[in-house]
């Protein structure tokens, strides 16, 4: 059994400051250096944190928001009464909310693009409105147990996060263990997979700051899926070793995430996600043993609150990213049916 916080000495989470509204308001988190806002997102998720850096005379921005008219019309709203011109563009990952609106905001202002490479290109390939037409991915999803209406339905609900902005054309790369120099403080990156292949977060131990994007939330677990254009992945280990390089950072640094608030506690917070995924693959082996089933079955019993098609394609995701890890260890296995889906059951 894993040890517990408390176990270890590490202290309770704290959070220092109240959420803004989702109106661009913005808020100094570190005076001086840094400003924090949120802008709205059309989903159950209903907002993501973004952030402004100070850059000498100017701020580079962290994370765009998502492609929408409301907030295109924020940013009309914000820039202009910022003191100085945005410099950069820092995109921690590839997700609509975090890089949507990035092509659009380096055409307006002629800035560069920070990215990894796998996000960039991940970007690339999401926001050139690829569908679920292809072979690879009816695939995926028949190997999940989805009919052929199932699937109709879900892409057309999908469609509603095609990227309309223009895509940025060229980035300038982010590789784990760079150093970026903003506004005279040196920012390391510090790399992570599990929730996306090539995920960035930035720390400065100058001014003691994590900005952990999707890294590192406070309440929730990021999504940690298999995802079709990579259908034998096995995403939760590389979450597993990306949590604990993060969780060795120092444990009195001040967390700025990409939703819910900013938060102490980074250590703690590093281990309490892998007790809550070492629980969720507990949850899976005995759903297993209980009834073997498929992916789609799986998830539907693992996450009974899903609400709309896209809680249907994380939890898809996030269940087949489960069983994967099982799978590699042994504790599970698999067969086709004669439907053309897998079904998994616990190891003989």
């Amino acid at each position: 059994m894993a040890a517990s916080p408390e176990a270890v000495g590490l202290q309770p989470l704290a959070f220092p400051f109240q959420a803004p509204a989702c109106d661009g308001s913005l808020v100094d988190v570190v005076p001086g250096s840094i400003k924090w806002l949120r802008m709205p997102l059309p989903m159950a998720l209903d907002h993501i944190n973004l952030y402004l850096v100070r850059d000498g005379a100017g701020w580079r921005m962290i994370d765009t928001g998502f492609d929408t008219r409301q907030t295109r019309a924020l940013w009309e709203k914000i820039l202009p009464g910022l003191d100085g011109p945005v410099t950069g563009i820092i995109s921690t990952h590839h997700h609509g909310d975090h890089c949507g609106l990035a092509g659009w905001l380096t055409e307006k202002l002629r800035v560069p693009l920070y990215m990894s490479r796998a996000e960039y290109f991940a970007m690339r390939l999401f926001g050139e409105k690829a569908s679920l037409d292809s072979w690879e991915y009816k695939e995926y999803f028949r190997r999940a147990g989805l009919s052929a209406e199932q699937l109709t339905q879900m892409a057309e609900a999908l469609k509603q996060f095609h990227v309309d902005s223009p895509l940025a054309r060229a980035y300038q790369r982010l590789r784990d263990g760079d150093s970026l120099v903003i506004g005279g403080r040196e920012w390391q990156v510090r790399g992570g997979e599990g929730h996306s292949p090539e995920h960035c977060a930035l720390h400065c131990p100058g001014l003691g700051v994590l900005l952990s994007g999707d890294q590192l939330l406070a309440r929730i677990s990021p999504n940690v899926g298999v995802l079709p254009f990579e259908p034998e992945a096995n995403p939760l280990k590389d979450w597993f070793i990306s949590l604990e390089r993060i969780g060795k950072l120092p444990d009195d640094t001040l967390v700025l995430p990409a939703h819910e608030l900013p938060f102490y506690g980074l250590g703690r917070r590093a281990l309490e996600l892998r007790q809550h995924h070492l629980g969720v693959l507990d949850r899976v082996l005995g759903l297993c043993a209980d009834l073997p089933d498929s992916i789609f079955g799986l998830a539907q019993r693992l996450f009974p609150d899903r609400r709309s098609e896209l809680d249907n394609v994380l939890a898809i995701s996030e269940t087949l990213a489960h069983l994967a890890f099982l799978l590699e260890q042994g504790r599970i296995g698999r067969s086709l049916t004669a439907a053309g889906s897998y079904e998994y059951r616990v190891a003989a």
